[in-house]
């Protein structure tokens, strides 16, 4: 895979991220720079290890075995996982709720499962790497420093403009990841 396929689709899983920061930003009364940075490594941190395990899945002898030697299984295998997180985060654009209260401060408990549901998509999104051959160590890299970027911009953006402002970022996710599964199509399986 190219830097720039491996750079979409990590904007792509980070902008759920990012929808999910702008929610929290939005409830907040200020932001402190030292719970900016623990929210940024909290994300990362989730995000990096989800990739990094649905990688290694693929690295089980038997399943890279099946990719390897069933023609275009592990490649199309990759475009149904990146159809199926696309399409389910246009399905969050579409549904669009909405938050009612401020809070003085970030909820540690809600940021900890969204952070765990989120990293769902980026694991699935690893194991559609490995599947690809993409290089880790780009991935990882490119997926660290992509979220970090969109969990400060997303609380900002939040405190500033609201919560209406996830629904464009599931949305714009979602056309990323579907444009990641055409480039899969269009590259290694025409």
């Amino acid at each position: 895979m190219s830097l720039i396929e491996i750079l979409i689709i990590s904007i792509g899983l980070s902008l759920d991220v990012y929808a999910v920061v702008v929610c929290q930003g939005a409830v907040l009364l200020n932001i402190e720079k030292s719970k900016l940075l623990k929210m940024s490594l909290f994300f990362c941190a989730w995000q990096v290890a989800a990739v990094a395990i649905g990688h290694a899945v693929t690295l089980i002898p038997y399943l890279a075995d099946i990719a390897h030697n069933v023609s275009y299984i592990g490649e199309s295998i990759s475009v149904i996982i990146f159809t199926v997180m696309g399409a389910y985060m246009l399905y969050k654009a579409w549904k669009n709720e909405g938050i009612l209260e401020r809070l003085s401060d970030i909820n540690y408990t809600q940021l900890s499962a969204a952070a765990f549901f989120t990293s769902l998509d980026a694991f699935f999104a690893g194991m559609g790497f490995g599947l690809l051959q993409a290089r880790f160590y780009i991935v990882a890299l490119s997926i660290l420093i992509v979220t970090a970027f969109m969990v400060i911009l997303g609380l900002y953006t939040g405190m500033q403009l609201g919560y209406e402002q996830k629904t464009k970022a599931y949305g714009i996710g979602g056309i990323l990841l579907l444009i990641s599964a055409v480039d899969v199509v269009l590259k290694y399986l025409a």
